[in-house]
């Protein structure tokens, strides 16, 4: 039965062939009945003409001759020879052994019934009965092989759309392209249109889980450094308890940092999940991420400069500190002289001047993807250029105020 039902094409046929064999039978049938009702009027027509003439010469000589012949057997009411059975039948016209006719009538002015009985087989329409039913059998199969012909060239068509969408996927369809039957408008296009779509998520979800790992390693590495230069500091024996408390510190803020960033990466790796938003004071958490690299921001001679008023925002804090932490990064690490952040009420820019030459927008620094896909999620606006000798990073978090 698996080999019946194991693709499409099997199952049309499985559906077709049968139909078409019960089409042919009723068709055959609808014949022979026709057939038999066509003899049956003729058979019956032939009794009455009969019937008629003996009747008309009843009238006409009083003579109860009844008409005899080969194929047609009369009686009277009382005949010796008479059947019982026929004795029994009303008036009008009986069928009588299944092949047999008969007639049974009162002439006018007899007072007494005729039965008139009809051997069919006799008659010429019957003899013929045998060849006519050969011709129909033989026709019934010739049109049995064309509409199964029919039905394997219909089963074929009607597959090959969906075989040549299978091959296509099979054979490693692109993402974004259409697959073939994606404009038809039947089953095959919504099948069309819901393996594109499905083959798009999936694409889609590869890429996520790709950049998890791509840019969940890039966020980690500053703080698991932190870490591991806090636990060296602490295993030294000359560390005191202040040096033991600020580096606690450090790891203490290392480890939320990390944990922020896998939520962060968790969330974007999902198709849907949201995280809960909460007021945000910009001016604080950018000089927070200034103070996390203080150091660096030391060692050169970096003017760093913050305008603008205290502002909040109320959105995803995780998301924002993810976004802050990469652009402040990448502007400490390429620029030479400067940085400046302006805060404004749709957002802040971020500037530092840049050598033209550097690589601060290669996929060296991956920092800006970070930036890029949080901003994509969140729908903050997001723009990153050259301008002159410095790089602007423009951040709107409202873009609809």
């Amino acid at each position: 039965m698996n080999f019946l039902t194991s693709t499409y094409f099997r199952r049309l046929l499985l559906v077709l062939l049968p139909f078409t064999a019960i089409v042919v039978y009723g068709y055959s049938e609808l014949i022979f009945s026709s057939m038999k009702t066509a003899e049956n009027r003729t058979v019956q027509e032939y009794l009455r003409s009969e019937y008629a003439l003996f009747e008309r010469q009843y009238a006409e000589t009083g003579s109860e001759q009844l008409p005899s012949a080969e194929n047609l057997s009369a009686w009277w009411a009382g005949d010796a020879n008479l059947p019982a059975s026929f004795s029994e039948l009303e008036p009008g016209i009986h069928l009588v052994d299944g092949e047999r006719h008969l007639l049974v009538a009162v002439p006018e002015g007899a007072g007494r019934r005729a039965y008139f009985l009809l051997t069919e087989p006799e008659l010429g329409t019957t003899m013929i009965r045998a060849e006519m039913e050969s011709t129909i059998y033989l026709y019934a199969i010739v049109v049995f092989i064309s509409g199964g012909l029919l039905a394997v060239i219909v089963g074929w068509l009607m597959s090959r759309p969906i075989r040549a969408l299978a091959d296509e996927v099979r054979s490693g369809h692109e993402p974004g392209k259409e697959l073939q039957g994606h404009n038809r408008s039947d089953e095959i296009g919504v099948l069309s249109r819901a393996l594109g779509s499905l083959i798009n998520r999936m694409e889609s979800a590869l890429m996520r889980e790709q950049a998890v790992t791509r840019y969940a390693s890039h966020d980690m590495r500053t703080p698991v450094a932190v870490i591991r230069i806090a636990l060296s500091v602490l295993n030294l024996p000359e560390c005191d308890a202040d040096k033991r408390k600020r580096n606690l510190e450090r790891i203490d803020k290392a480890c939320a940092e990390i944990e922020d960033s896998i939520e962060v990466h968790l969330c974007l790796a999902r198709e849907s999940a949201e995280l809960p938003e909460e007021d945000c004071d910009v001016r604080a958490m950018v000089a927070d991420e200034f103070a996390n690299h203080a150091h660096a921001v030391d060692a050169k001679n970096l003017s760093v400069s913050i305008d603008g008023a205290d502002t909040n925002f109320s959105t995803v804090r995780p998301m924002l500190k993810v976004v802050l932490r990469n652009l402040i990064q990448n502007a400490v690490s390429y620029s030479g002289q400067s940085i400046h952040v302006a805060i404004d009420a749709d957002g802040f820019v971020i500037r530092n001047s840049s050598d033209m030459t550097d690589a601060q927008v290669s996929e060296e620094g991956l920092g800006l993807g970070i930036v890029q896909r949080v901003c994509d999620r969140m729908g903050w606006g997001f723009s990153a250029h050259q301008q002159g000798r410095e790089f602007v990073a423009h951040v709107v978090l409202q873009p609809d105020s």
